[in-house]
C-alpha cells in the first residue's frame, strides 16, 4: 500500500467520523459551547488517527522488523554451525574440536576423571584419491566417517583435524579402554563394502592419554600423533597407544 493512497483512506475516515460526530451531536440534542465542542471534536479525532496510523505505518513497520530479526537471527545460526562442524563430513571443525578438548580436558581437572584421544589416519588416501578422483574420495570420507561416529558414545567428540586425519576426544576413558574401541572402529572400517569401489579403505590410529597435572592440551594431540607415526611404521592398518609420560 503507498503512502499517498494510505494518507487519502485518513482523510476520508477522518471526514466520515466529523459528520458522525456532527450528527450525534444533533441526533441527542447537545449543547456545548464552542470551546468544549472543538476540544471533543479534536480529542475523537486525535484517537481515530492515532488507530488507524498505527496499524497503517507502526505495525507494518514492527512486523518488517521482527522478520529482519529473525533473518538475521537464523543467518547467525547458520554461519555459527558452518564455523563448528566440518562442511563435507558433518563431524566437527578442527577448532570446535580443540574447544571440546580444552572443555573435556578442564573437566577432568576439576573432577579428578581420566581423558583419551585418538589420532585417525585413512591409510594411503592420497594414492586412493589420485586413483578414483576426490569427488569419490570425498564419498569414501563422507562413508567412513558414518561408520566411525556409529561407534562413538553420546559425549565422544569426533572431529575432522585436517585432509583425511580425525580426531576422537574419549572423556572417562583410560588408555586400555581407548585402545580396545579404536581397534573396533579400525576393524569396522576395515570390513565396510564402499560404494561403487572395490578396495577396502583401512586406519592407522594412535592413542593417547592425558595426565593428571598436565596443561598442555598440545601435548596430549602431540603424544597421540606420535603413536599414529608408529602405527604406520609398523604397516598400518593398526593401532598403537602411546603410554603417559
Amino acid at each position: 500500500m503507498g503512502y499517498g493512497s494510505t494518507i487519502l483512506k485518513i482523510a476520508l475516515l477522518m471526514l466520515a467520523v466529523e459528520v458522525l460526530i456532527m450528527l450525534g451531536f444533533y441526533w441527542f440534542e447537545v449543547r456545548l459551547p464552542d470551546w468544549k465542542l472543538a476540544l471533543v471534536d479534536a480529542s475523537l479525532l486525535a484517537i481515530i488517527v492515532a488507530t488507524v496510523a498505527y496499524f497503517a505505518f507502526v505495525r507494518p513497520k514492527d512486523r518488517h522488523i521482527r522478520e529482519v530479526m529473525s533473518a538475521l537471527e537464523e543467518a547467525r545460526l547458520h554461519a555459527e554451525n558452518l564455523a563448528r562442524f566440518d562442511a563435507l563430513t558433518g563431524v566437527l571443525s578442527r577448532r570446535a574440536l580443540f574447544e571440546a578438548l580444552d572443555a573435556e580436558v578442564e573437566r577432568a581437572k576439576r573432577y579428578n576423571s581420566t581423558l583419551s584421544c585418538l589420532m585417525i589416519d585413512l591409510d594411503r588416501f592420497k594414492v586412493f584419491n589420485d586413483t578414483y578422483g576426490h569427488q569419490s574420495g570425498d564419498k569414501v570420507l563422507q562413508e567412513i566417517v558414518q561408520v566411525i561416529s556409529g561407534h562413538c558414545r553420546t559425549n565422544d567428540h569426533l572431529g575432522r583435524y585436517g585432509g583425511e586425519e580425525f580426531l576422537i576426544v574419549l572423556p572417562e576413558a583410560r588408555i586400555a579402554s581407548a585402545t580396545t574401541f579404536a581397534e573396533r572402529v579400525r576393524s569396522a572400517v576395515a570390513e565396510t563394502s564402499l560404494d561403487q569401489i572395490e578396495e577396502r579403505v583401512t586406519l592407522s590410529i594412535g592413542v593417547a592419554q592425558w595426565c593428571d597435572g598436565d596443561n598442555s592440551v598440545s601435548k596430549l594431540i602431540s603424544q597421540a600423533d606420535r603413536a599414529l607415526l608408529e602405527a604406520k611404521a609398523a604397516g598400518r592398518n593398526c593401532t598403537r597407544a602411546s603410554q603417559p609420560v
